[in-house]
């Protein structure tokens, strides 16, 4: 079950259970309604202890390649709202 964990001016966080007891982060920004989802969150659902270790793995290889061919214009990681694959909470 989600639920509202904190919030500030600008984001609400929120958590949930996904995997195996695992927590998962969201955030939801206030004014855009834009949703972030907590990478390294995401990487230990998939058995990996941080994004780092999951984008050094074969997965994550293959997932930056795709990404790169699918959308050649948009960074791998970047600020939030930049529309990068992986973007930094501000």
């Amino acid at each position: 079950m989600t639920r509202l964990v904190s919030e500030d001016f600008f984001y609400q966080k929120f958590e949930d259970v996904y995997y195996d007891g695992a927590p998962v982060r969201f955030y939801r920004h206030k004014f855009s309604g834009a949703i972030t989802i907590n990478a390294d969150d995401c990487a230990r659902c998939l058995g990996h202890n941080s994004i780092n270790d999951l984008i050094g793995s074969d997965v994550g290889l293959d997932a930056v390649s795709n990404w790169m061919k699918d959308h050649p214009n948009k960074p791998i990681f970047g600020d939030c709202g930049s529309g990068a694959m992986i973007e930094k909470m501000q």
